[in-house]
């Protein structure tokens, strides 16, 4: 019997009293790596993700953190056996795992996993992992805005199913080498040595499951759920009209180089109960710019999250499981050699700019097939690092997630100042940046009048001044500023981003490109960062005068404009 014409079962208690165990395991390990974590990018910003993963590497479980950080660590878990089995090593049932290959799973390298098997006896049934951002990985300049990386070398350590712990004790060289090869070696080791005690909470957690409900029982009800969420999957495309839809973005590039416009192809075909997405035609790999997307951990979860949130939103599945099989039903073309796809050894240490616009691309893709859960373009998340080195030799480093804003869709306006598609994390309080870092936050606003106009207006990116109060450096890694957001069904475009530098004495300020390498700046230098708005749904004409009223009483709009 083919899957098309399979209802979907239904789970029984115990598949359901499984599945909640398993989710609320993974969520203990998520918050536990979060309240032991030393830097504000996993403590205040949620820039990590933990799961359960069985052992044909397939997601089982998550927590609820940033997608980004979740989907992608049954690659990592893959890659960790995969360079093991390359090396002749056996997985050690006493081991805790590092993994931070973009050419084996990982997202790029300054999101590290941490990965540990659960073994029940002799036999493997999974693993445990937790994956986080970290502010230094010791590569060529301070921070992870690498926008010289002219290989996957330059961009900082690289750890390939990497020991820490083997036997269930800590292996101290090589918490040694990680030491000595980053500029933060408290903080960085701090939240890696966070990552691997949440995993084993995970495993002393694990094994209370299989002593509650036994090793068949559990591989048996995860199996099951793994089904229903692949046909329930199946069963929603079987619902959409058949055929083949496109859409085409562009990434601002390097202007410095002249390689700009960089395009990204996307076309989706419907057909029975699958979806395939061909990237053909889109640029090919940049050899000397960090933008290229590694295809498992980026590309493919650009698309996958972004399909599984736009077919089965929360609110009509409530109690959908999950996991892998949400997955199943989904093929990706990605030709090699492009950016969508690249070949080792291309730096991918800057591949969220691409990786967003994929996952915005999906969308519009999708616009005439799900007119009523589509929105119109959503903006960049950008990322903006300062630095020094104190008087006694040391190293601070701040790296600053800022948010963006979503496109208008049908019945709402989009969400303002807020982390956009794949990617979910979490605005950095001004007191904790303050407290911790020689930097001052004067102003931070929405920016009036720069949502694009519609029937549903676009959301309002934010705005941001910071002050650095010592001489140091800035980088900045974003994408839209040559290209605002697009709106839709009538609707107007957004806004685009960007970053202005006020010197000292220097109240005009100056525009920088979107990509900004170790920058110098000296005390009382203000770098004002504008994020992208979004675009607008549904034609301006038709939006509703009292919604007029409130933009220009909430002061996101100035009174002279037409209301």
């Amino acid at each position: 019997m083919s899957a098309k014409s399979r209802q979907v079962p239904e789970l029984t208690l115990d598949d359901q009293v499984i599945y909640g165990a398993l989710t609320t395991l993974a969520r203990e390990v998520g918050h536990r790596l979060k309240r032991a974590a030393y830097s504000s990018l996993i403590r205040e910003s949620d820039d990590y993700g933990a799961a359960i993963v069985s052992v044909n590497y397939e997601l089982l479980a998550e927590a609820e953190t940033t997608p980004l950080q979740m989907g992608p660590l049954a690659g990592y878990c893959r890659g960790v056996v995969e360079t093991l089995a390359d090396s002749g090593e056996a997985l050690d049932p006493g081991g805790v795992y590092l993994h931070n290959d973009p050419y084996s799973g990982a997202t790029h390298s300054p999101d590290i996993g941490a990965i540990a098997p659960l073994f029940v006896g002799n036999e493997l049934f999974g693993f445990v992992g937790t994956a986080a951002h970290h502010v230094d990985i010791g590569a060529a300049v301070p921070g992870t805005c690498i926008i010289k990386a002219h290989d996957t070398f330059s961009e900082g350590l690289r750890l390939l199913a990497y020991p820490v712990e083997l036997g269930g004790e800590p292996v101290r060289a090589a918490w040694r080498l990680i030491e000595s090869n980053v500029r933060m070696p408290g903080l960085v080791v701090g939240d890696l040595r966070a990552q691997v005690a949440a995993c084993r909470w995970g495993q002393r957690g694990f094994a209370k499951l299989v002593q509650r409900y036994g090793m068949e029982k559990l591989k048996e009800s995860t199996q099951r759920l793994v089904q229903v969420a692949e046909l329930r999957m199946r069963e929603v495309i079987r619902s959409l009209p058949d055929g083949t839809y496109r859409a085409v973005g562009y990434l601002d590039g390097y202007e410095d180089t002249g390689e700009v416009d960089i395009p990204i192809h996307v076309t989706l075909t419907i057909q029975d109960d699958e979806i395939t997405v061909d990237l053909t035609g889109s640029a090919p790999q940049l050899d000397h710019g960090p933008i290229n997307m590694p295809f498992h951990g980026t590309t493919d979860m650009a698309v996958l999250l972004t399909l599984r949130t736009l077919l089965l939103p929360e609110t009509e599945f409530p109690n959908l499981p999950h996991n892998a099989g949400l997955f199943r039903p989904i093929n990706i073309i990605a030709p090699k050699g492009t950016i969508v796809n690249p070949v080792f050894p291309a730096p991918t240490i800057g591949r969220f700019c691409g990786g967003q616009m994929l996952a915005n691309l999906i969308v519009r893709a999708l616009q005439d097939v799900l007119p009523d859960r589509v929105c119109a373009g959503c903006s960049t998340t950008k990322a903006v690092t300062f630095s020094s080195i104190t008087e006694q030799g040391e190293s601070w480093i701040y790296m600053d997630v800022t948010e963006g804003a979503y496109g208008g869709m049908q019945g709402m306006d989009g969400l303002d100042a807020v982390d956009v598609l794949y990617a979910n994390t979490k605005n950095n309080p001004i007191e904790d940046i303050e407290v911790h870092y020689p930097l001052r936050v004067e102003r931070y606003e929405l920016r009036e009048g720069a949502a694009g106009d519609g029937r549903w207006r676009g959301g309002f990116g934010p705005l941001r001044d910071t002050r650095m109060l010592v001489d140091g450096f800035v980088s900045v890694e974003g994408d839209g500023f040559r290209h605002a957001p697009w709106g839709l069904k009538g609707g107007e475009d957004g806004a685009t981003g960007g970053v202005v530098i006020f010197r000292p004495g220097d109240e005009a300020g100056e525009l920088l490109s979107s990509k900004i390498d170790n920058m110098p700046v000296k005390a009382g230098t203000i770098i004002r960062d504008l994020c992208p708005s979004g675009g607008g749904f549904g034609p301006p004409e038709k939006r509703d005068p009292q919604a007029r009223q409130r933009d220009l009483e909430d002061g996101l709009v100035q009174p002279t404009e037409e209301v």
